[in-house]
């Protein structure tokens, strides 16, 4: 399957999860501005697919703002692996998304039924779990990839080597180690590389 195809078909696992949750999201006090599940919850996860999306997305933006968006990324990164509460790198100083329109899946799952203030978000029980039936969802369609929190999927995707591979289905794990281990990123199943090398 070639990856524009993989991309569309995250859209529609995204356009179904809207739809099956709508009755209840209907319910939903979150607005613009509302940033609490960004600041909070202080993990945003993403596959690598949803990193490669979100990257081709940011290419057409100033220098400015991507050196911005790289700092922001990297204490991410560092508030992650201290576990601080890490404050999305893509909120801007209105506590809006930069990337809302690619925002992952772990963002697009999440509402709340009350006003968080700190407290977390309220979500019912079954959109809970359909949530979970399109995780798997999109990890089965990112099986050559992995998934964990954005700014580190973001950084492998940076690697020398990994997005070229990747693309291939062609990454060895075992050469990204050291980083899949430091994340705690998950292997979605093992490479095209390491199945044809058994």
């Amino acid at each position: 399957m070639d990856l524009l195809e993989k991309k569309r078909q995250v859209s529609q696992l995204y356009e179904e999860y809207e739809r099956l949750v709508q009755p209840y999201k209907t319910l939903a006090v979150c607005e613009k501005g509302c940033a609490s599940c960004c600041i909070d919850v202080g993990s945003v996860g993403a596959t690598t697919l949803e990193g490669l999306i979100i990257l081709e997305y940011i290419q057409g933006w100033d220098r400015q703002t991507i050196k911005e968006i790289n700092r922001n990324l990297r204490e991410n990164r560092n508030d992650k692996l201290n576990q601080v509460l890490a404050r999305c790198a893509f909120l801007d100083q209105e506590q809006n998304c930069r990337i809302y329109a690619v925002r992952p899946f772990s963002c697009r799952r999440l509402y709340s039924v009350r006003k968080c203030d700190g407290q977390g978000a309220v979500v019912h029980r079954q959109a809970v779990m359909v949530g979970q039936k399109i995780e798997k969802e999109l990890q089965k369609l990112d099986a050559d990839g992995c998934s964990g929190h954005l700014s580190f999927i973001l950084h492998l995707l940076e690697k020398n080597g990994f997005r070229q591979d990747y693309l291939w289905g062609n990454w060895s794990t075992e050469n990204f180690k050291d980083i899949i281990e430091r994340y705690e990123l998950v292997v979605h199943r093992r490479t095209s590389r390491e199945k044809r090398e058994r």
